[in-house]
């Protein structure tokens, strides 16, 4: 999936592979062009229209099951028959790239699945659903169904066309295989009891970024606090405004990354003790941040909890509402819903971790267990183990 927080661990994995000898062909959005051919894989272009520009994703979650599903369609139409010309070992499939489970069929080739959030599961599912994450109106659960309708009407349409089974609908919204490669660590995974040998917790992927970001850092005087709602749930004026009023007269400064959408002039004026930018270094941010506002997303919440960095967690979906029960959990930091965002709330929320260093501490736990977890060395062992073990099986079966 073209995203950041979906394309950007994986680059560490593409870097290892290649630095095996093993060539990596990489289809995504020309944004991470640059960044896929850095990491030495070889970009290939999605032709899908979805897939090229999906900036819109956050107004059409509802959509999503129907999204993925015609999305599928369209890559099998468009690259299987240059994926088909090519000679491949393996297919690599993001969890929420289920084409790759298509592609892996009709080419007869072992899947590995990435993936960049939590490992899903039904488990996990009443997980969320016990700690109230749950769709935000009758309304919007009903758009859901509707939708989840449509794609389990296409997937069958799509089988006949292609003539292949494919995922099912449970596995196109929740990815997996006979091989997982999760991002995470085993401590920080919620319901690990429920996952067998097939995933691999090999704790979180960070590469270099294909570009630096210019900060002004000789402008930082001392502890700040760092805050970002990532690269897609970015485009609400009125929670800046909400941070502007919680921090304008704290006794630290305060790092803003607003991202391209948001015009600083729409915020009002910038309390003296703010920088506010578009983007930022995010990586060398919280490598001396004292606390992050955070949306949730799984690659910044892993970036933070790996420097031991406590976080207020505002969740702007489902699966970042998760991860922010899991970091409250575990003591590494507080969830607040969006609707409980005010100045106030957000400063005591703030003021709480600052002063209670058992955030920090429960965080340096959690960044222990990532260290630990076996990084992309495992990753790789596992993949080509894998690899080996199916063309084994497969020899066995033709023999």
């Amino acid at each position: 999936m073209p995203l950041h927080g979906h394309v950007n661990p994986s680059l560490p994995l593409v870097r290892a592979l290649a630095d095996r000898g093993i060539d990596v062909i990489y289809y995504a959005a020309d944004p991470f062009a640059s960044a896929i051919e850095e990491a030495g894989g070889r970009f290939r272009r999605y032709r899908s229209e979805f897939l090229r520009d999906i900036r819109n994703l956050p107004d059409r979650m509802h959509e999503v099951a129907w999204l993925l599903m015609r999305s599928a369609g369209e890559v099998l139409e468009h690259e299987l028959p240059e994926i088909r010309a090519g000679s491949f070992d393996v297919v690599i499939t993001d969890s929420v790239a289920p084409w790759g489970h298509w592609v892996g069929e009709k080419l007869d080739l072992p899947v590995v699945t990435s993936v960049p959030t939590f490992a899903f599961n039904r488990h996990v599912l009443a997980y969320g659903v016990a700690r109230g994450v749950r769709p935000k109106s009758a309304g919007v659960l009903l758009s859901k169904l509707r939708y989840i309708t449509k794609a389990a009407l296409l997937r069958r349409r799509l089988r006949r066309r292609f003539d292949a089974r494919g995922p099912g609908l449970m596995k196109t919204l929740m990815g997996h295989s006979d091989l997982n490669i999760v991002y995470t660590s085993r401590l920080f995974q919620p319901c690990i009891e429920t996952f067998d040998e097939r995933y691999e917790f090999v704790g979180p992927s960070f590469g270099p970024r294909s570009a630096a970001t210019p900060f002004p850092w000789e402008h930082v005087r001392g502890d700040f606090v760092y805050v970002s709602l990532g690269t897609l749930f970015n485009t609400d004026p009125a929670f800046y405004r909400h941070c502007f009023d919680a921090f304008r007269d704290a006794p630290f400064q305060v790092v803003m990354s607003i991202g391209g959408t948001v015009a600083l002039s729409a915020l009002g004026p910038v309390p003296a003790n703010f920088i506010v930018q578009p983007y930022v270094p995010q990586l060398e941010v919280l490598a001396r941040a004292s606390a992050f506002v955070s949306h949730g997303g799984m690659n910044s919440v892993s970036e933070s909890l790996a420097h031991a960095v406590p976080l207020v967690v505002i969740p702007q979906m489902g699966e970042q509402a998760i991860v922010g029960r899991r970091v409250q959990e575990l003591g590494a930091g507080r969830m607040l819903t969006p609707p409980e965002v005010s100045g106030s709330r957000l400063r005591a929320a703030v003021d709480g971790l600052l002063s209670d260093p058992g955030f920090r501490t429960q965080a340096a736990v959690i960044r222990k267990s990532f260290r630990a977890a076996g990084g992309m060395d495992r990753a790789t062992e596992a993949i080509t183990t894998f690899v080996h073990r199916w063309r084994s099986k497969e020899a066995s079966h033709h023999t």
